[in-house]
């Protein structure tokens, strides 16, 4: 089955891009982000939609809502953009295309002291190389980085062409003419059908440079030869790529959704170390970014906490019970895990640190339904019925209770299904894989195991050996607590609930909320801007100092590989940023050494591996630290920001977007909240997007144009060609094609004085730009973002959670902004990242929880047929609070989105050793026992089995609650919710529940007997 990190996550999101060449942030907003924008507003099942309009650019995001058939809507949506009639034709037609989760695997490097056309050229023979699948399987995409392709460039100076009187539009339609291939039918000759195909120039400078653009009266011929220069060249680099100091070609290797990330990086390097021998020594080849060591060191990891957890259950189950309950119980794992895995292939999941841990979850709870059965089959050996008999009558005894208690442990699972967004894709492993592996337990405990009970089951009165657990001593001091307790029960269920009070209160006050914990893998990006006047070869420059300074803080035995690139930063895995003034180094580190007991010594006995261990000392956050300190106030850095690759499906910790009407409120509004987060504490790495954008030279015709007949569009046709490059036509060179790029030579296109710019005209009169258009210069803005059709201003941050949370600092921006936004209505402000991910995964458990809730409650109604004793078993529930709050605090954790996710899987198992309690007290009842009795009987025969199934479910997750290392700890807080709620609710389940029921039942009678003197007193005559 495939292996990665962390679960694959579909994004019910699409995108529309639309390349605009040469056309700055305004123009493209108004003539293409709008338009599309308008075209699509109406459209059904659209939760938002968010644009970006930078230069040359149009990005349209849509948003759809949960649920939607996103393939539905893509049909919808190619007919709408057919629609969209308004587009300028020199924009190029927009691209339609379904967000996919992108799961990069491991990246390759080429450099060497060698041409850059040479090194494009082993680039792409190697991307083609994996893309044949013959030595690499599994491979969804690769992308290459700093790469440039061929051009054919006809190379033109205005003033010749003014004192030869040829426009730019006779020099296209010359090339256009005689370069293409013209079909020119077919003739019905008798030898049969000739086809005949006309033939244009050869695509080559020589043949080019031959085409005639006129005939002098003399009959001489002009031909291009004698206005341009023709030459192939590579196109114009839009981004450059760096790996370790030196200039690369960077291809980036993503899986597809069913492939082993382990198994594609292995085929990567075996790759690369057969390219090593078969390049020439003057280029290199290197991988990094290989996120495969974290996978295979995380997926050991959990693992080998599974193997441990295993041992101490086992460990648990002989110490308590003995060797032969704890041999037929162990038999049953196997098979539930079968049952779990078969699943996962079936509902196409990977195996991952996610529904690893839900094996572990489901490993003390499989034991469960088998600890009951054998303890009461055993039960009843010991009072001396022949072991078929003990068999029959001690798992038939128990069947109700016990399919109950799974299917109110699968209704606590279940409704995380209803948790929508990324958090609701990224933790559906753990329902399944738990549903499965309890329904192949069930099946086992009373299909399989009576018959090995009967079979292995004994019970030798004349052994008399000393147990580990002495169970006379402490049954009996129990049974003396909980005898105090129902007699005094309304003090105990009073200081129980004033316990669960204050409890419940300290969480709400002293420990903070947050989404995901800030787990980091050893992999930080350091996002740089510079001014955005810069070309990339002077955002270049500054990304070797920036290299210097990342080199001097992170020590040679930390660094690993560092990539830079340049003109091109990635926001996220999906998302990314193109411009001349970003720089993006990726910093790979080592592995760190050895953490904690299991990948000290677990790990390793496991792995059969001794020798792989890492070195590092120093944690990825505090390199992160010394790189922000070292950057900090560096000459020609704008801004700068570091994105850790963390645990999960998180974004950056603060966004907070403005939109209304008025740019420069909505300006003013951002500056103002940037200036109020430089003063909070914990809040580092502020950004914002007010930037203005690169300066601008407006040229608009003016009546002297208008006299000549001149039109705007003839102007800025003739300044476009000239400066951007008009793409004529494609030709085929070594079998690919290639644009042949018309364009102005660079002493013209460096030149920012267009005043005496040349325009020859197609009459073939030559008229200067500054007598025919008035020119100005402006300054707009750098990125136009857009929210539902309004424009918007986004200010993003990262937090110190130590510190601050995003609940906290949000909640004082509302504070700050309170007034002004009330009134100013047309103004809003909205939250993104990780606030918004909160909201509404919480907002989907607190579904989640109350779906569980009234399935459990239905459940246990159908089995008591009663509608008081459900609520005395699920009573249980809140005392799982007290035990999440004390492991939270224990352990340093703050209450996030996994610990609450633990709390719903608690509930189940809480339910569980309620049940089992509160049906034997019911039974002893119906056979006549008085109520204080049965609840004593019901402690003393209960109390093993319900101590087993907390123990057993405790140690199955206490390696992730104790040993918790690296990524590891991102499921650490899930396991200490479940572990320590479920110890703290077990004991009060064994003392306070019986007391509740007992007030319950006192509730009841005093009622029944009320009622039934107002029966009496309305019966008497008057």
């Amino acid at each position: 089955m495939p292996q990665e990190m962390f679960p694959s996550i579909e994004i019910d999101m699409v995108s529309i891009t639309t390349q605009y060449d040469g056309a700055p942030p305004e123009d493209v907003e108004q003539q293409i982000t709008l338009p599309i924008e308008e075209q699509f507003e109406e459209l059904a099942d659209i939760d938002y939609i968010f644009s970006t309009s930078g230069e040359s650019r149009s990005n349209v995001f849509i948003k759809l809502k949960s649920g939607t058939n996103v393939d539905d809507f893509m049909r919808i949506a190619r007919s709408e953009l057919d629609q969209v009639k308004r587009l300028p034709s020199e924009a190029e037609k927009p691209e339609l295309s379904r967000i996919v989760a992108r799961f990069p695997v491991i990246s390759i490097a080429i450099y060497g002291n060698v041409s850059d056309a040479y090194l494009a050229e082993i680039a792409n023979q190697v991307k083609i190389r994996i893309k044949q699948g013959k030595e690499v399987k599994g491979v969804a995409s690769v992308d290459i980085a700093g790469n440039q392709d061929w051009e054919l460039w006809v190379v033109v100076n205005p003033e010749v062409l003014a004192a030869h009187k040829i426009s730019l539009s006779q020099i296209a339609q010359a090339l256009r003419e005689n370069l293409k291939d013209l079909p020119g039918g077919s003739v019905k000759a008798k030898e049969g059908d000739i086809l005949l195909r006309g033939r244009g120039q050869r695509p080559d400078a020589g043949h080019i440079k031959k085409i005639v653009l006129k005939h002098t009266l003399d009959g001489g011929q002009l031909t291009l030869a004698d206005l341009a220069e023709i030459k192939y060249r590579l196109e114009e680099p839009k981004t450059l790529g760096r790996f370790n100091g030196n200039r690369s070609i960077n291809l980036t290797i993503s899986k597809t959704s069913r492939a082993s990330t382990i198994e594609v990086a292995k085929q990567i390097k075996a790759l690369v170390k057969k390219l090593k021998s078969e390049l020439p020594s003057s280029v290199k080849a290197e991988t990094f970014a290989d996120s495969s060591v974290y996978v295979e060191t995380r997926l050991n990891t959990v693992k080998s906490s599974g193997i441990v957890g295993l041992i101490l259950l086992l460990i648990s189950l002989y110490v308590f019970l003995n060797f032969r309950i704890a041999l037929i119980t162990a038999m049953g794992i196997p098979v539930s895990f079968l049952v779990g895995v078969i699943c996962l292939f079936y509902f196409g999941l990977t195996i991952n640190m996610i529904t690893l841990f839900a094996f572990l979850i489901a490993l003390g709870m499989i034991v469960d339904d088998a600890i009951i059965v054998n303890e009461n089959i055993y039960r009843y050996l010991e009072q001396g019925l022949p072991a078929h008999e003990a068999a029959i009558k001690g798992s038939r005894e128990v069947f109700w209770p016990v399919l109950a208690s799974t299917a109110t442990t699968i209704a606590a699972f279940l409704p995380m299904f209803a948790i929508t967004g990324h958090m609701g894709e990224f933790i559906k492993a753990i329902p399944i894989v738990v549903t499965a592996t309890l329904l192949g337990s069930l099946i086992e405990a009373f299909g399989v195991l009576p018959s090995h009970a009967a079979e292995i089951l004994k019970v030798k009165a004349k052994n008399k050996k000393k147990q580990v657990v002495n169970w006379g001593k402490w049954l009996g001091k129990y049974i003396n607590a909980l005898e105090w307790s129902i007699v005094n029960r309304y003090i105990v269920v009073a200081l129980t609930v004033g316990i669960l009070v204050v409890t419940f209160a300290y969480a709400k006050t002293r420990i903070p909320v947050v989404f995901m914990s800030e787990i980091n893998i050893g992999q930080f990006f350091v996002n740089v801007e510079t001014a955005n006047t810069n070309s990339l070869l002077d955002s270049e420059k500054i990304a070797k100092q920036v290299e210097k300074r990342i080199s001097s803080v992170v020590k040679k035995d930390e660094l690993k590989t560092m990539l830079t690139n340049i003109g091109f930063s990635m926001i996220d895995l999906n998302r990314y940023q193109v411009g001349s003034q970003y720089i993006q180094v990726m910093v790979d580190l080592k592995k760190r050494e050895p953490q904690g007991f299991i990948e000290n010594i677990v790990s390793p006995l496991v792995t059969f591996n001794f020798s792989d261990k890492g070195k590092r000392k120093r944690s990825s956050q505090e390199i992160e630290n010394n790189v922000r300190q070292a950057l900090r106030g560096m000459r020609g850095i704008e801004r700068m920001n570091i994105i850790r690759l963390s645990g999960g499906p998180a974004g950056r910790d603060l966004i907070a977007g403005f939109t209304g009407p008025d740019t420069t409120k909505l300006k003013e509004y951002a500056k103002e909240l940037v200036a109020y987060l430089k003063s909070q504490k914990g809040v580092y790495d502020i950004r914002h997007d007010i930037d203005p954008g690169k300066r601008e030279l407006q040229y608009s015709i003016n009546s002297r144009g208008k006299e000549l007949g001149l039109t705007q569009q003839q102007i800025s046709d003739i300044v476009r060609t000239g400066f951007l490059g008009l793409e004529v036509v494609y030709v085929n060179r070594d079998n690919k094609r290639i644009p042949v790029r018309l364009i102005f030579n660079d002493r013209i296109r460096k030149n920012s004085d267009l005043r005496n710019l040349k325009l020859t005209l197609a009459s073939g009169k030559t008229v200067y730009l500054g007598d025919v258009a008035s020119l100005e210069e402006g300054r707009g803005m750098s990125t136009i973002r857009r929210y539902n059709l309004n424009r918007m201003i986004r200010v993003s941050a990262e937090l110190n959670s130590k510190i601050i949370t995003s609940a906290e600092i949000t909640k004082l921006i509302d504070q700050k902004f309170k007034k002004q936004l009330e009134a100013n209505p047309e103004y809003k402000l909205s939250y993104y990242g990780e606030k918004k991910q909160t909201q509404e995964s919480f907002a989907g458990m607190g579904r989640a929880m109350f779906l569980a809730l009234i399935i459990i409650y239905f459940i246990l109604c159908a089995l008591f047929k009663s509608l008081f004793e459900p609520l005395v078993v699920m009573f249980a529930i809140p005392f799982g609070i007290i035990g999440v709050v004390i492991g939270h605090v224990i352990f340093g954790y703050n209450l996030q989105f996994l610990s609450l996710i633990g709390f719903i899987a608690l509930s189940g198992i809480v339910v569980n050793d309620s049940l089992i309690l509160v049906d034997f007290i019911k039974k002893q009842r119906d056979k006549g026992i008085d109520r204080m009795q049965a609840i004593l009987t019901a402690g003393k025969v209960r109390i093993r089995p319900i101590l087993l199934t907390s123990i057993t479910t405790f140690l199955g997750v206490s390696p992730l609650i104790f040993f918790a290392t690296g990524q590891t700890a991102l499921l650490a807080p899930m396991a200490v919710s479940l572990g320590f709620g479920l110890l703290l609710a077990t004991i009060l389940i064994l003392i306070v529940v019986p007391c509740f029921y007992l007030v319950v039942d006192d509730i009841r009678t005093s009622t029944l007997g009320a009622l039934g003197k107002l029966r009496k007193r309305a019966s008497r005559p008057s």
